[in-house]
């Protein structure tokens, strides 16, 4: 299984074989390099979703239905009650 940042470089690389022009290819080889020097963020973020996933489970938590939506978008719930 890849990750988001690693399918993302694949289809870049594609894209920038698929592409002629060497102004695209230049702008697409920054991007991956950009994509690259967030791999430790990701390596971080998954270590960290994996210890907390383990601890709930040594602590006998019960399951969030939508994780990502209660944990990294709780900001767009506060804006919806504000309006």
């Amino acid at each position: 299984m890849k990750t988001f940042r690693q399918n993302l470089n694949i289809w870049l690389e594609e894209q920038k074989n698929e592409s002629g022009s060497p102004e695209v290819k230049i702008v697409l080889e920054q991007v991956q390099t950009y994509i690259k020097s967030q791999e430790k963020e990701e390596e971080n973020m998954v270590n960290s979703a994996y210890d907390r996933g383990y601890f709930d489970k040594e602590l006998k938590h019960t399951k969030k239905g939508n994780y990502y939506q209660q944990t990294y978008k709780l900001h767009d719930k506060l804006k919806k009650m504000i309006k």
